[in-house]
């Protein structure tokens, strides 16, 4: 059967753009399990790979390393195939609130990031994270709410976040 679908994308010119499509597979391996679960690969199309990030800190420390993952998909790949990759605010569902036990502990929190090679931007990838992480218990502890769809800790009105609420707005018009 595997020849008969190569047969046929061969015949629509389209088996180059389905080799190209495992760049969506390759970034979970690539990047490491705890990056894989602060991000998703979305769509590649066009040299253009866009991933969904868990948080605007994730966005902005995978920024630093794009070229990087650009390099390494590329090798992967065995030729040029990713130009660019674009991080995007996603939505990951968090799997239960933070107790008084993970506030108190948080700040001990071991963050193992082996993929990231530089040991200086691990460590400040680790202490970012864990600063992030004591923010959030602070919040939640001060009577701030997890958004149910993004997991983002906010204060306000409103079951969901004001990003959130925002995306909804704009997906109506």
């Amino acid at each position: 059967m595997k020849d008969w679908v190569s047969d046929i994308l061969a015949h629509y010119n389209l088996d180059e753009e389905f080799s190209d499509q495992q760049v969506l597979i390759l970034w979970e391996r690539l990047v490491g399990e705890q990056l894989a679960r602060m991000t998703r690969t979305v769509r590649f199309s066009a040299g253009t790979l866009t991933v969904e990030v868990a948080s605007a800190a994730v966005s902005q420390e995978l920024n630093l390393l794009k070229q990087r993952y650009i390099d390494l998909l590329n090798e992967e790949m065995g030729r040029k195939v990713v130009e660019r990759i674009r991080f995007i605010p996603g939505r990951f569902p968090r799997a239960r609130r933070a107790s008084s036990e993970d506030i108190e502990d948080s700040s001990e929190e071991e963050i193992s990031l082996p993929e990231i090679e530089d040991e200086h931007l691990r460590s400040s990838f680790a202490d970012l994270y864990r600063t992030q992480r004591r923010r959030e218990h602070a919040m939640l502890k001060a009577g701030a709410r997890r958004c149910p769809r993004c997991g983002v800790v906010f204060f306000g009105e409103g079951e969901i976040c004001p990003g959130c609420q925002f995306d909804e707005i704009a997906d109506k018009e």
